[in-house]
């Protein structure tokens, strides 16, 4: 038998359609991988799949009624101690009810009860799934932190092929194993999005909250661009602004740990709490690396860092000459600070870089990252002016060495900020 959900409780959530008959599938598999798992019925599924289906391949009785059992409070007890709370498939009538907090049946009581990750996987008609009901719904559900499972495009029950069919139980046992893993994200090129964490960044700045994954770390952030000096009024610098970098500074300080940020000039401020380290040059900024990296758990290089520096500067204004349209400045290699920490050989700090790219996206960031000997790398496509340099917002896709582990559509940096760290934080804790 495979082993690799052992000791995993899972909730298997069916509401009343047509994609009912692909859960039992997911049942199978999942108790094939050695997880526990606990199916819960609204009484309408029984109109596709009955109980005595999902109790002989679960081994346990399915819940239907909330006052089944009046011995104990069922929907709690079944909830508490949960990994991971599947609904598959999920009506638009069952996602309705959860959008709005509702209990009124045992499926949706035990989803308001259940403190684990839960995944949703949308089955219904292409129109009722298109409703801009639904689709506000789905929305509200994936910023609450909900893992909402994009439906295919096919053949459906009702006689039409368009969005809405239920992903197959291959699929998404494969997202169930990828969660529970902590390789949060998807890996599909059709993938879903890393929510954002539940609470609000104000409410996890303690190490007693379940949020506090950085507790006991100590984080090295880059940030904004360098200026590299031409004489004592010039300098060559790009668009960075700083503002992803600050951002992660701040995530990672909420989720407990001890921040270090190595900032380029900005005009941004960040809170108290983080060690703040002014820099202009990369030379400055990798001295002040230098002076950190040894007695830090983890370093990101976020910075917009200057690939070359002016090899002659001149301490005094250049002026114009008469008769002279054209000036040259020879430039030369600045070091490279992220991979003089991932090459490190003795101490090195799980190392993580950005890649901003304007072509061949994925191809360079792949490429940086074994080049540099990262762990992990967050590309950014700042060729689209909506996101990337001087913008609020942003969009990325990371990568390990094994390839992409989640993508992140448009959000603001700070959200952003908050899923990337989530991620760092635990793929660290697995590296150890």
């Amino acid at each position: 038998m495979d082993t690799q959900l052992t000791g995993k409780k899972i909730i298997l959530g069916v509401s009343a359609g047509i994609a009912a008959y692909k859960a039992c599938t997911l049942c199978r598999l999942l108790v094939k991988a050695g997880a526990d798992v606990y199916v819960v019925m609204t009484k309408d599924a029984l109109n596709f799949v009955g109980k005595a289906t999902f109790e002989a391949l679960s081994g346990h009785k399915v819940s239907v009624e909330i006052f089944e059992d009046q011995k104990d409070i069922s929907h709690i007890s079944l909830s508490t101690g949960a990994d991971l709370m599947m609904i598959a498939p999920a009506t638009a009538n069952t996602i309705a009810k959860i959008t709005a907090g509702m209990a009124d049946n045992m499926l949706t009581a035990v989803t308001l009860a259940v403190t684990c990750p839960v995944v949703v996987a949308p089955a219904m008609n292409s129109n009722m799934y298109q409703n801009i009901a639904t689709q506000e719904n789905i929305a509200t559900l994936k910023r609450r932190g909900i893992y909402v499972i994009t439906p295919a495009d096919g053949p459906l029950a009702c006689g039409i092929s368009g969005p809405g069919r239920m992903k197959e139980p291959e699929e998404l046992f494969s997202d169930i194993v990828s969660i529970l893993s902590n390789r949060i994200g998807y890996t599909r090129e059709q993938s879903d999005l890393l929510p954002p964490p539940v609470k609000p960044l104000e409410l996890t700045r303690t190490r007693l909250l379940p949020k506090a994954y950085g507790a006991g770390l100590k984080v090295l952030i880059t940030a904004g661009p360098t200026e590299e000096p031409i004489d004592p009024v010039r300098f060559i610098s790009n668009c960075s602004s700083g503002k992803m970098g600050y951002a992660l500074a701040e995530a990672a300080l909420a989720y407990g740990a001890e921040v270090i940020l190595v900032s380029g000039p900005v005009t941004l401020t960040c809170s108290k709490d983080i060690t703040l380290i002014k820099v202009k040059s990369a030379s400055q900024m990798l001295q002040a690396v230098e002076d950190y990296v040894k007695e830090v758990d983890i370093v990101i290089g976020c910075a917009a860092v200057a690939d070359y520096r002016v090899e002659n500067y001149s301490p005094v204004k250049i002026k114009k000459e008469e008769g002279n349209d054209t000036i040259t400045l020879k430039l030369v290699k600045n070091p490279d600070i992220l991979a003089t920490v991932g090459l490190l050989e003795n101490n090195r700090p799980f190392t993580v870089g950005f890649a901003a790219e304007t072509n061949n996206t994925e191809e360079n960031a792949k490429s940086k990252l074994v080049r540099k000997n990262l762990d992990l790398i967050v590309l950014n496509d700042v060729s689209k002016k909506d996101i990337g340099f001087n913008s609020d917002d942003n969009e990325v896709t990371i990568f390990d060495k094994d390839g992409k582990i989640a993508h992140l559509e448009k959000q603001p940096k700070h959200v952003i900020a908050q899923s990337v760290m989530e991620l760092i934080f635990k793929y660290q804790k697995n590296t150890k």
